[in-house]
């Protein structure tokens, strides 16, 4: 039987699922990024797991504007 804590991975990781909760978290790991990006990035370029980490590398998230401690942007 396996370990219910163990890590699970993909079968085929030359393509990202996301069809399980399991493999939304294995990608967003693996990739360091959100579902929100993963999920665009796959419905732009495919499932390919190259070419979604192509998209990724080439579309950055945004960064947000530091705040200072008076809640004033810099």
């Amino acid at each position: 039987m396996k370990n219910p804590i163990q890590r699970r991975s993909p079968d085929d990781l030359s393509r990202v699922e996301i069809r399980e909760q399991w493999q939304i978290t294995y990608w967003t790991q693996e990739l360091k990024t959100t579902q929100e990006r993963l999920t665009r990035a796959i419905r732009e370029q495919g499932s390919l797991t190259e070419q979604v980490r192509a998209w990724l590398e080439q579309n950055p998230p945004p960064r947000r504007p530091l705040q200072s401690r008076n809640g004033i942007k810099r």
